[in-house]
């Protein structure tokens, strides 16, 4: 009689639980199926957003290759919309950009080179191939050898002033900076210049600053740097003009601003940001005579090899002329 009862119930829990279990079992089955489509998703919209992200790197990777020295006047173009990505294509273009200028200049360079070397070598060469031709006087022989030695001379300067302008692009060359008297040194290079002042009959004012006269500087670069200022203001002033020269003490104890000014032609405006390139041209106001066309550059590498800056302006006042004005830094105390 127990063991009926106990039957009928298990029968009964059996007929009672056998649809939930059911149920259960089709939930688990639904959860599992959502689960892996879930995961299905998931991993696709993953790789499709990684390839996204990655392509435009992909993209530039293969842009960058295709540029070569020839080609450095190609530009990055890749399709890209994340501000960063921008930036990296506007960084490289930027690099790019200075590249080719590099490049450009080099080769303007070593084609001006080639050009002023060729000129005295030529004359060199022309004037010994006469005088070899047949017998000369002694005093023949010294015209050939002074004129020779002319050329020997400037070529000798060029190679001095592009080695120098060369090393400090470099940053092979050093300022030896020690306490100089610039007033002495601009007194000095007037002094030396003064036969041409005076054959060219040219007033020279200078202005010296008192505090002037401890100035931190290469003074064997500096001299050189104001003997091509005071050169080049001597050259292109008319005969009976003017030449400005001035010092004055600049952002505390060390530092120097010298102003060269002249009653020349001028420059152009738009020759202005070029005149401190090597064996750049201007205009033929400015050009007649005899030079290596380094000598601006050379002001401008001895002013870099201070952490200075140099400017060139045409004088707005009182006429026509040209101004350079440079700035050497004083040396950080530490």
């Amino acid at each position: 009689m127990g063991a009926g009862l106990l039957v009928a119930a298990a029968a009964a829990y059996g007929v009672a639980v056998g649809p939930a279990a059911g149920m259960h079992r089709e939930l688990m089955f639904l959860l599992a199926g959502v689960v892996v489509v879930g995961t299905g998703a998931t991993l696709v919209g993953a790789w499709w957003l990684a390839g996204s992200a990655v392509r435009p790197v992909y993209e530039i990777t293969e842009q960058a290759t295709r540029i070569a020295p020839g080609t450095l006047d190609q530009r990055i173009a890749a399709h890209v919309e994340t501000d960063e990505y921008r930036g990296l294509v506007a960084v490289l273009n930027g690099m790019l950009e200075r590249l080719d200028q590099a490049f450009h200049n080099q080769r303007r360079l070593t084609a001006d080179v080639s050009h002023e070397l060729r000129s005295p070598l030529t004359a060199l060469r022309g004037e010994v191939e006469v005088a070899l031709r047949s017998e000369r006087s002694p005093r023949d022989y010294r015209r050939v050898l002074h004129s020779a030695l002319e050329e020997i001379d400037r070529l000798t300067e060029m190679s001095e002033d592009l080695l120098l302008i060369t090393r400090a692009d470099a940053h092979l060359l050093q300022a030896h900076r020690v306490p100089t008297d610039i007033n002495a040194i601009v007194g000095g290079v007037v002094d030396a210049l003064q036969p041409r002042i005076e054959e060219r009959e040219l007033a020279v004012d200078c202005r010296f600053a008192p505090d002037a006269t401890h100035a931190v500087v290469d003074a064997d670069l500096v001299t050189r740097l104001v003997r091509q200022l005071l050169e080049n203001a001597v050259k292109f002033t008319p005969p009976g003009g003017r030449v400005r020269v001035a010092t004055t003490a600049l952002n505390g104890e060390g530092g120097i601003q010298i102003v060269v000014e002249d009653t020349g032609p001028g420059l152009a405006p738009e020759l202005l940001p070029h005149v401190f390139e090597p064996f750049f041209r201007a205009d033929e106001a400015r050009t007649r005579g005899t030079g290596t066309g380094l000598g601006l550059a050379m002001v401008a590498a001895i002013t870099r090899l201070h952490g200075g800056r140099v400017h060139a302006a045409n004088v707005t006042t009182a006429g026509t002329g040209a101004r350079f004005e440079v700035d050497l830094v004083a040396v950080a105390h530490s």
